[in-house]
């Protein structure tokens, strides 16, 4: 009787880790949402439309390498001139984790629609 409490605890324990991480993976697709509307959105419009215009494996090489390659891309082109500052800072490496969630969430293959736009 002992023994079957103790193996139910744990059970519930391991079940309630998993539903935490879970949600708090889940939360950084939410956070890339909100921090592309704060800092993207004047450039690139509705998140909808940005983001289902490349696939996963698309998004995965431009965030590979913590963003560089989405980096290169805004510190090379003269029209993005006003991210550079971004970019080049101490916040787009802390926001890159999020963006990544959010753009492989809701890719194009996905099929997922974010809920507000």
């Amino acid at each position: 009787m002992v023994k079957g409490f103790i193996l139910l605890k744990k059970l519930f324990y391991m079940l309630f880790v998993i539903s935490i991480t879970f949600t708090s993976l889940n939360a950084a697709a939410y956070k890339g949402q909100a921090l592309f509307q704060k800092m993207c959105l004047d450039c690139h419009g509705k998140a909808l439309e940005f983001v289902i215009a490349k696939d996963t494996p698309e998004w995965t090489k431009l965030m590979e390498d913590k963003g560089s390659p989405l980096l290169l891309i805004h510190v090379k082109s003269s029209e993005a001139e006003e991210s550079w500052k971004y970019f080049k800072g101490k916040r787009f490496p802390k926001h890159v984790r999020h963006y990544k969630d959010f753009f492989l969430e809701y890719a194009a293959d996905t099929g997922n629609i974010p809920a507000c736009d």
